[in-house]
Formats: structure tokens, C-alpha cells, sequence
């Protein structure tokens, strides 16, 4: 009786706080809703999702799904012929390329006899499928599914919707990345920005400089090519792109530690590892970057490629006596030096095809980067600003370090209601101009308190909020017209393996057999992948 009277009270708040100007229990919130007057009774294992088109990567999507719809057994219904219903797709094209733009709007409407999902490309149909499964909802009460009818037109605000995840601090295992893009798909994150490499460890094996790896924590914590293609393409079957990131020339110890040459020798600074820059004085350094990174590129599908740039201490530089004598001999700042380096990659990113990302670091020491770099600004809505008027394309990421206890300088008594201050985080804030030149943003978790045991917790549900700011209109801001949404759709990311908790007292319903892993949702064989890469 007791549980009746919670599962009632969290209905009754979600409908009085809900209803009012978001009628639609569904997170992002769409752009557009027209709410439908009928609820479709359904049964378990009653939905087929029909394409119109062939595609492998969006077969394995329509299998997900179909498998998500009803996490209950109904062991007072049986499904019959006559219980059947479709979920008609139709996707104006089989192409199947992923790149930054790529259409990702879609439209659903669902009537009594009628279910109708409509897409540009498979893409936009995967974000459909996942409103269509909260549109799904459970009964407990009379133990029964029903569909909402409703009319949906949807695209997402910003077209960078991006989640960094660190794996240099603490290694990750791959199938623990997978269980990440399981969740990230599920929010309609379109972007996982990989930081693979970090001062502390280089756990990514290269074919070409094999010492590498000598700098990762150990020699089962490494990422094979194999294992960074299944990551790519399991993204892929969520609409994710992959984004690897070497941070370079600083953070750059573990660099070292297979191939001395290649750091700066600094004692007074040695005892930071973080410190450690590359030796930009050594012309092997450039034939060592441009070799590996013409090794991994072709591992990533996405045109762009992110090189770091941050935290560069260049007093470490100063006190290595090589790269002060050739500083002497070209007659550079360390200003200059940087920009050398900088220059320097780009002949990398253009003989490898790729577009540059940096951290806004060179651009506050003076670097004029090339125009095309797209720059994602850490540090502040002011550094925003004039990295804007300078032109330069952005993704802003200043206001979603996860990693932080209070990342708007305020602190909750629950600190899950951090939430609240990403989702109060829109990009355009303070934003007085240029603010077309702000491509999306990115969420980040750095790994210096994070493994596999505890990323899901840390990560959801407060990174629901940022999913939302991403995708959904920019009026779509009310912490109290959201907070019912979210406490839905965290409980819905529960019932998925998701361990994503509460926001507020509530009783959320989960399968008597549900087992949180560290695993994805679904496995990949050698030939999927090899499909779906196209290879």
C-alpha cells in the first residue's frame, strides 16, 4: 500500500508540474508537440520497427530498441496476432556517413492504427527510435505499457553535443567505453571527445613506435587499433562520433618514458609530471608526431582532430639549455616557440586530412591558430567572447566539468543538484555578439577520481541536464518544469543497466533480475564492425 502511495504521489507531481507548458514526459524536450487525445494499449513484444531502407548499422539500432521497450514481463497478457503493431520508419537515405552536420532531425506521429517515424538519414531515425521508447511508459499499477499519442517534429539546437571522457588518469576498459556510449546515446549526445593520452600514462599501442605503451600503467591497460575500431563503430550505431585526443606539447611525460628524446629535461619542474612538455627543439619530435598520428587518424572515422594544447608550461622549456640555444638561434619567445609548434601540426592535420581542435590555451598565449581550428574554450565566458570576435568556430565546455563540486561557484546540499547549474549553463550566455560562431558544447568528466566502479554515478543523472541544454530550444530552460522529465528518464537510463540515480523522493519501479555491468548493451561481431567502418 505504502509503494501505491509514493508511485501515486510521483505521478500526481509530474502531472501538476509537468503539464503545464511540457505535456511530454521526454528528455531532451522536443521542439515541437502536439499532443495527441488517446494512449495505445500495448503488450510485451507487441512493437516491430519496420525500414524502409537496408542499412547494418541501423538494423543493429532497430534491434536495441526493440529489446528496450519492455523491460517487464506482463505475465497477465499474452501477445497475439492481432496485439501486432508496427513502427513504420522511412528514411529518405541510405547513406550512411557521420560527420559534424549530418541531418539529425526527425518526425514522429503516433495515432490510433499509425505509427509513423520519418528521417533525412538513419541518423535522425536512431534520435526518433529513443523518443518513441519514452513515449513507451509502464503502468505498474495495472501492470500494463501504453504509447502517447502525438505528433513530433524535432532537430537539435546545436550540432557539437559532446561528452569528454578521460582515459589516461585512470584507464578505462573498453567494454566499459561501450557501457559510456550506451548512456550518451540514450541522452542523444552526438559527440565523445576521447582524451586518450595524458601526462600520467599513454595506454594507446602504436604499430610504429611499439615503447610507447612502456608509459601506461600497465601492459593489460592499452587500447589496441582493435579495440579503438569496435569503439568507433559501436558509436556509430548511436549516431556518436569519435574524436581522439593527444594532448600536445604539454601533459606530454608519458611521451617519455619510451622515448626519452622526445621531452623536455627540466629538473626544477620535474616534480610535477604535468609539467613535462615536448622537446619542440628536436626536429625528430615533428617526424615522431606526424608518423604516429598518420598511424591512428585512419583508426577514427571523423574529420577532426583534437591536439590539446593546454597548461603548456614553457618555464620548463627555459630551463632545458638545447631548446634555449635553438630558442636563441631562431630568435623566438617562448610565444614564438609555441606557435612554431603549432604551425607545425597543422602541416600534420593537412597531410593527414583532418580539421585541429584546441583548448583556448595557445589562443590566451598569443598563438595565432589557424582559422579553420575549432577551439573548445575551458577556461571562462569572457575568453568565450573574444575567441568569437576573432572568428574562430567554438564548442564551449567552461560551465559542464563534471568533475567539480561546485561548477557554478555554488554549492548544494545535494550535490546531484549540480544538475541544476549545467542545465542553467546555455553556451550564449554573457554573449554579446558572433555567438553563430558557437558550434555545440561539451560535458567533462576528468579521470583524476574516476574508473569504471564509478563513472556512471558521477556522470548520471547530472549530465541529463546538459544533454537537454544542447538539444532542446533555448526557452526550454525551467529547472521545475524539467525536474519531473528528468526524474523519469533517469529512473527509464535505471531500467537500462544505466546506474543513473534520483534527483528527488520517488519510487522507481526496476526488474527483479536487473544486473548493473560494466558491459555494453549489445556485442558487436568482427564482421558488424567491419561493415559498418566500411572495410
Amino acid at each position: 500500500m505504502i509503494k501505491k502511495i509514493i508511485l501515486l504521489f510521483a505521478v500526481l507531481v509530474a502531472t501538476v508540474i509537468g503539464q503545464s507548458s511540457q505535456p511530454l514526459n521526454v528528455v531532451p524536450y522536443p521542439q515541437q508537440v502536439s499532443m495527441g487525445t488517446c494512449n495505445i494499449p500495448v503488450t510485451p513484444g507487441s512493437i516491430t520497427i519496420v525500414s524502409n531502407i537496408e542499412s547494418a548499422t541501423f538494423s543493429i539500432s532497430m534491434d536495441r530498441y526493440t529489446n528496450l521497450f519492455f523491460p517487464f514481463s506482463n505475465s497477465t497478457s499474452t501477445t497475439s496476432s492481432s496485439d501486432n503493431i508496427e513502427l513504420q520508419v522511412t528514411i529518405s537515405s541510405d547513406d550512411e556517413t557521420l560527420q559534424l552536420g549530418t541531418d539529425e532531425s526527425y518526425s514522429l506521429e503516433i495515432q490510433q492504427g499509425s505509427l509513423q517515424l520519418k528521417s533525412s538519414t538513419i541518423y535522425g531515425a536512431m534520435r526518433g527510435l529513443e523518443t518513441f521508447k519514452q513515449l513507451v511508459t509502464y503502468d505498474e499499477l495495472e501492470n500494463s505499457y501504453s504509447i502517447q499519442c502525438v505528433s513530433i517534429s524535432d532537430y537539435p539546437r546545436y550540432q557539437w553535443r559532446g561528452f569528454m571522457v578521460d582515459t589516461a588518469r585512470h584507464y578505462i576498459p573498453k567494454n566499459m567505453i561501450l557501457h559510456m556510449i550506451d548512456s550518451l546515446g540514450f541522452s542523444k549526445f552526438n559527440t565523445l571527445h576521447w582524451h586518450m593520452v595524458d601526462a600520467v600514462a599513454f595506454p594507446v599501442e602504436s604499430t610504429t613506435y611499439p615503447d610507447l605503451t612502456k608509459g601506461a600503467f600497465s601492459p593489460s591497460a592499452t587500447f589496441s587499433h582493435n579495440d579503438i575500431e569496435e569503439v568507433v563503430a559501436y558509436a556509430k550505431t548511436y549516431g556518436i562520433r569519435v574524436i581522439p585526443e593527444f594532448d600536445i606539447p604539454g601533459h606530454a611525460a608519458a611521451w617519455g618514458i619510451g622515448y626519452p628524446e622526445l621531452v623536455a629535461t627540466c629538473p626544477e619542474y620535474a616534480a610535477n609530471v604535468n609539467n613535462i612538455p615536448l622537446d619542440i627543439s628536436n626536429p625528430n619530435t615533428f617526424t615522431f608526431i606526424q608518423n604516429l598520428f598518420t598511424e591512428i587518424a585512419p583508426l577514427f572515422i571523423d574529420n577532426y582532430f583534437h591536439t590539446g594544447g593546454d597548461e603548456l608550461v614553457t618555464g620548463c622549456w627555459l630551463e632545458d639549455q638545447n631548446i634555449v640555444n635553438w630558442m636563441r638561434k631562431m630568435g623566438f619567445s617562448t610565444t614564438d616557440a609555441f606557435q612554431y609548434f603549432e604551425n607545425n601540426l597543422d602541416n600534420t592535420m593537412k597531410s593527414i586530412n583532418r580539421t585541429k581542435i584546441t583548448w583556448n590555451d595557445p589562443i590566451d598565449y598569443g598563438v595565432q591558430l589557424n582559422p579553420e581550428t575549432l577551439v573548445q574554450v575551458w577556461n571562462s565566458a569572457s575568453d568565450l567572447q573574444g575567441i568569437l570576435n576573432s572568428g574562430y568556430k567554438t564548442i564551449v565546455s567552461f560551465s559542464w566539468y563534471l568533475d567539480k563540486q561546485n561548477p557554478d561557484n555554488k554549492i548544494h546540499y545535494e550535490w546531484q543538484d549540480t544538475w541544476q547549474d549545467f542545465y542553467a549553463a546555455d553556451p550564449t550566455v554573457n554573449v554579446t555578439s558572433n555567438a553563430e560562431n558557437i558550434i555545440g558544447g561539451e560535458a567533462t568528466m576528468w579521470a583524476e577520481q574516476i574508473n569504471q566502479v564509478n563513472w556512471d554515478v558521477r556522470v548520471w543523472p547530472r549530465a541529463i541536464g546538459i544533454a537537454e541544454r544542447l538539444w532542446s530550444d533555448q526557452s526550454i530552460n525551467t529547472v521545475s518544469l524539467a525536474l519531473p522529465r528528468i526524474g523519469q528518464f533517469t529512473c527509464d537510463l535505471s531500467r537500462r543497466g544505466i546506474q543513473s540515480g534520483p534527483l528527488f523522493p520517488d519510487y522507481c519501479p526496476m526488474q527483479e533480475d536487473l544486473v548493473f555491468t560494466m558491459k555494453p548493451n549489445t556485442k558487436l561481431s568482427k564482421s558488424e564492425i567491419k561493415l559498418i567502418l566500411n572495410k
